[in-house]
């Protein structure tokens, strides 16, 4: 038993710098990130990581550098550029306008009215398709480029837990590699 013991404590000391070098959050170290952690700003920071250690997140914002403990931090995340809606605005004032063309084609007319802008329902969905689509492509090229986030995984490596037992107190100690 003494023996796997110390083969443990060796192991893990040899093993540390190539496991500290496979920390996915050094890896994003000088990309923007975004870090919610309630116990330093109410809001996620939004900001270049600086450094990072296995104590602390070094982060450099516009109000300038923040360290924030890495205990405190509950989501990390990087993103994967600007990017605009284009697409999606299209698509959504398509089915938009192209609905109420088809809702605008099935309405009754005043019997008076000699010739409507569009007489029946396909007509008229196809023209409210167009419109929207034309003018969701405009409103997606007019829009604020937002930042694509994706979750750094595994934030948390090492996690400790004390609990209180009847005879004093027990600790457990889990690492995720």
């Amino acid at each position: 038993m003494r023996f796997f013991r110390i083969a443990a404590a060796a192991f893990s000391i040899l093993a540390a710098p190539a496991l500290w070098a496979q920390d996915p959050v050094v890896a994003r170290v000088g990309s923007t990130v975004r870090v919610t952690a309630p116990s330093v700003h109410p809001q996620p920071l939004v900001g270049i990581l600086d450094g990072a250690n296995d104590s602390h997140l070094r982060l450099a914002t516009g109000a300038g550098p923040i360290v924030i403990p890495r205990n405190a931090v509950q989501r990390l995340q990087w993103s994967r550029g600007l990017h605009k809606p284009v697409l999606k605005h299209a698509v959504v004032g398509a089915l938009v306008l192209g609905a109420f063309g088809f809702a605008y084609g099935s309405a009754p007319h005043d019997p008076g009215e000699k010739q409507g802008v569009c007489g029946d329902r396909p007509k008229c969905a196809a023209i409210g398709t167009g419109l929207g689509a034309a003018l969701g492509l405009i409103a997606g090229s007019l829009a604020t480029p937002t930042h694509d986030w994706a979750d750094v995984p595994d934030t948390r490596r090492v996690s400790v837990v004390v609990r209180p037992r009847p005879r004093g107190v027990a600790a457990s100690v889990a690492m995720r590699f």
